[in-house]
């Protein structure tokens, strides 16, 4: 991965539209439509692209230049080879005009690692499969960007700040106070 990226200068409104239209298509390339989830266990959250918050990670522009970036990785119960799946995964983004490489090595034991990488242009990483016969896991990584709104969480109807007194700040128990995405 690069140590820095492009500045896309978008919005966290535009980076969560843009995040779950690709992890969407992904999802729907790897030909298990249902039951993705932030874990493998049976109490871990499901994928539910309208609900979904997204809050920056980091990454870098340019010398002293911060910027965030979305990240979001779903995991499936195995289902078949998994080698194959991760090839199949890794040939759908070469079609969307992604450079897809293996990352280490391909059928790695009996637990068949494999793992590939898809980059934008600019080589920065958009998406990765790693799958072995214990779980399949797909992710997506939004563009890299300055916005100020990247500090804060990106969700169905506005921003919100991060509460770090709520027990679960991630998955608020409590009503937070949502700001409306300005309007076009």
């Amino acid at each position: 991965m690069p140590s820095k990226y492009p500045d896309s200068h978008k919005t966290g409104q535009q980076l969560r539209i843009e995040t779950i239209a690709a992890m969407e298509a992904a999802i729907a390339a790897s030909g298990f439509p249902d039951r993705w989830r932030f874990g493998l266990l049976p109490d871990a959250a499901e994928w539910d692209p309208p609900t979904e918050e997204f809050i920056g990670a980091s990454c870098t522009t340019g010398p002293g230049n911060r910027g965030m970036l979305f990240e979001v990785t779903l995991r499936h119960a195995p289902d078949g080879d998994p080698v194959a799946f991760a090839r199949k995964m890794g040939e759908f983004w070469e079609s969307q005009g992604y450079s897809v490489t293996a990352v280490g090595d391909i059928d790695r034991g009996s637990e068949h690692d494999t793992s590939f990488r898809a980059d934008r242009h600019d080589g920065s990483l958009y998406a990765a499969v790693y799958a072995n016969t214990i779980s399949f896991n797909l992710s997506i990584y939004s563009e890299c960007s300055t916005d100020a709104s990247l500090e804060k969480f990106a969700g169905p109807n506005g921003y919100r700040t991060f509460n770090e007194t709520d027990p679960n700040p991630y998955r608020p128990t409590n009503s937070p106070s949502i700001t409306p995405y300005p309007r076009d």
